[in-house]
């Protein structure tokens, strides 16, 4: 249930851990009474219960009454976490897998995809053959996805040099793969 739970970034003070102390003394019962509601769920709805009473820093007062742990305001929080759980998971749409639904071999062309892996190393390949100045600009232009100006404050080359050098890089494999790349289209 790790999607269902943002709480984690929180700091914990001396304050919830106390309340939390006291609360999770009962923590078989508060599971007891998530398995309720949802058997499959129950130990995380009440781990996102701890998270939520820390979140909202419960006060003593609204936890305890006469200085037990307050069981009505623990039901309404489990209830309200199961609830949310049962709305993602509505969201959800499932597809059974049997015969009568899509089969992914079918449209799956093996072909295609070693014709796109050829295109790919021949690519590399070119990108590799090149000076160690332009090979290392390209890379670290396509592998990081910055942009040219973040590329030249981070390395210190001007602007323009990065510019003009990748336009020619990027033509040189425009020219070399375009038979290629109209092949794979079709």
């Amino acid at each position: 249930m790790a999607h269902f739970s943002n709480f984690s970034r929180y700091i914990i003070n001396k304050h919830s851990m106390g309340i939390l102390n006291k609360v999770a003394k009962y923590h078989k019962d508060w599971v007891e009474l998530a398995s309720v509601f949802d058997k499959d769920f129950a130990e995380d709805i009440v781990q996102e219960m701890y998270l939520l009473l820390h979140k909202y820093n419960v006060s003593e007062e609204q936890m305890f009454t006469n200085g037990k742990v307050n069981r009505g305001y623990i039901f309404i929080i489990i209830r309200n976490i199961h609830f949310q759980l049962h709305n993602i998971r509505k969201r959800i749409n499932k597809v059974e897998l049997n015969d009568e639904i899509y089969n992914l071999e079918d449209d799956y062309d093996i072909q295609k995809e070693l014709d796109w892996n050829d295109f790919r190393d021949k690519a590399e390949e070119e990108v590799n053959s090149w000076d160690w100045y332009e090979k290392k600009l390209f890379t670290l232009y396509r592998d990081n996805k910055t942009s040219i100006r973040k590329l030249a404050a981070e390395t210190g080359i001007s602007f323009v040099s990065i510019f003009h050098t990748l336009k020619d890089s990027k033509g040189k494999l425009r020219e070399l793969l375009k038979e290629d790349y109209n092949n794979l289209k079709l």
